[in-house]
């Protein structure tokens, strides 16, 4: 594995969570999670999809938030990145895991 792999497993895992992002955003506007409502809202089955498939953009999101507010600590925001990379580097396996078994060319 060289650097280049790297970086096409993070645009990969980056790439899918943040479309089911997007789509998601788009599709099930009725049923978006409420922050306000955490016990009733989070543990809904679109939750718990979006947790799943759309976790590393969900993340990437809540940091960038959280750093530009200045609610967060920079140390924090460092390990945070790091887990949303990696995180988004297991999807990015997957996702040229599924490329390969499907017959196409992978990197």
């Amino acid at each position: 594995m060289n650097f280049m792999m790297i970086f096409i497993l993070l645009a990969a895992g980056f790439g899918v969570s943040f479309i089911v992002l997007d789509v998601s955003r788009v599709a099930g506007r009725r049923h978006w999670p409420a922050s306000h409502d955490v016990v009733r809202n989070n543990f809904r089955p679109f939750a718990i999809f979006l947790a799943l498939f759309a976790g590393p953009a969900l993340l990437a999101h809540a940091l960038r938030r959280m750093l530009l507010s200045g609610g967060l600590r920079t140390g924090d925001g460092v390990a945070g990145i790091a887990i949303a990379c990696g995180w988004a580097c297991c999807y990015g396996v997957v996702v040229v895991e599924c490329v390969r078994l499907a017959g196409l060319p992978a990197p």
